[in-house]
């Protein structure tokens, strides 16, 4: 203690002394590189919490479809059509195994899906439905992130045929290779013939809607090559809704870019003759998988995600799994055939797959 000059008071001396600028400055580099550590770790884990999430959503379908198939011993269809008019998505059929009960039972499913009431209920956003890395979503526009395995491609009508298989992208495919494709009603085209073919190697297909022109499914039992063997849903953040376009998508909308994902036809100029099918092309250039994520909504049919390097995938058996987007090319043919076995002596041939596989 120290006594003024002076004065009767005394100073007591301290060690406390104020931080200088050089340790200021190590304490703001150490704080800045703890969180340069701390916030990528923080952003995987939100990623992780969003993929679990996604994958949980797909679960939840894709447990829906089962029971549904179940109950009405048949797969619905991908995209029903009337004779004008779309009619409605495979969503709508899986709605009262979703806890939708409400949104089905108002649906007029003779009506089409241009009918006003029926426009209103497809707006309905079903959480369900969305996989929370869909950047792509918008509040109240019936939103959807998933679609069903449509295969090789899908059925058009052409040139007044109805029916007609046709590789994702619109062109005949000759499956069986005899040069005839597209045939009318009722002409023969061999056997098996290309709607067997056809049959064989997709497992979702476009219907019409109480009109017999187009009636082709499924059934659980007709998945001969095991439904733990068979993928069922995928992703696609490229199959809901886009507030650019005036032509807006929505979960019900039977439009098969918006309804289904398509692996890339094997068969080299669209006929599958022998030496003429390379299943290695399957998931490569357009067709592979995450090829479309900068494609605008409903146009790009194959599996999307903004996960990073994969898709979550559901397979028959009720499991959900993550699909790296490498994955080989046959071995996706193959997952994506439920009849693969029903192929063999024939120029589509396709290998046999196992867990190890994918």
């Amino acid at each position: 203690m120290i006594r003024q000059r002076g004065t009767d008071r005394f100073i007591v001396p301290s060690d406390r002394r104020a931080f200088t600028f050089v340790e200021l400055l190590v304490v703001v580099v150490i704080i800045a590189l703890l969180l340069s550590l701390g916030l990528p770790a923080m952003s995987r884990s939100r990623q992780r919490a969003r993929v679990l999430d996604c994958s949980n959503n797909l679960r939840n379908i894709n447990l829906a479809l089962i029971q549904a198939a179940t109950d009405k011993d048949r797969l619905p269809a991908c995209g029903n059509f009337g004779k004008t008019t779309m009619c409605h998505s495979w969503v709508l059929d899986l709605l009262p195994y979703l806890d939708q009960g409400l949104i089905y039972a108002s649906w007029n499913q003779d009506a089409g899906l241009n009918y006003p009431p029926n426009q209103a209920l497809a707006q309905t956003s079903i959480r369900v439905l969305t996989c929370p890395s869909d950047l792509s979503v918008e509040p109240d526009v019936g939103n959807l992130s998933y679609v069903v395995n449509g295969g090789i491609g899908f059925t058009a009508q052409i040139g007044g045929v109805h029916d007609c298989p046709v590789a994702p992208f619109g062109t005949k495919i000759d499956f069986n290779g005899n040069g005839a494709t597209c045939l009318a009603s009722g002409l023969p085209d061999g056997d098996p013939s290309d709607k067997d073919f056809f049959f064989k190697t997709g497992l979702f297909f476009n219907e019409t809607w109480k009109w017999n022109v187009t009636v082709r499914h499924h059934r659980l039992d007709t998945v001969v090559d095991g439904l733990s063997q068979t993928i069922t849903f995928a992703e696609n953040v490229r199959a809901g809704y886009d507030p650019s376009d005036p032509n807006t998508d929505n979960w019900a909308n039977s439009n098969p870019y918006c309804t289904s994902f398509y692996i890339g036809n094997p068969c080299k100029n669209d006929s599958c003759t022998p030496g003429n099918v390379d299943y290695s092309s399957c998931n490569t250039g357009k067709y592979a998988i995450n090829s479309g994520l900068t494609a605008g909504e409903g146009a790009s049919p194959v599996p999307n995600s903004f996960h990073g390097e994969g898709v979550n995938m559901a397979f028959g058996d009720g499991r959900v799994k993550f699909i790296n987007q490498k994955l080989d090319s046959r071995v996706y043919a193959a997952l994506v055939s439920p009849q693969g076995m029903l192929l063999e002596n024939t120029p589509l041939a396709q290998p046999v797959v196992s867990d190890s596989s994918y």
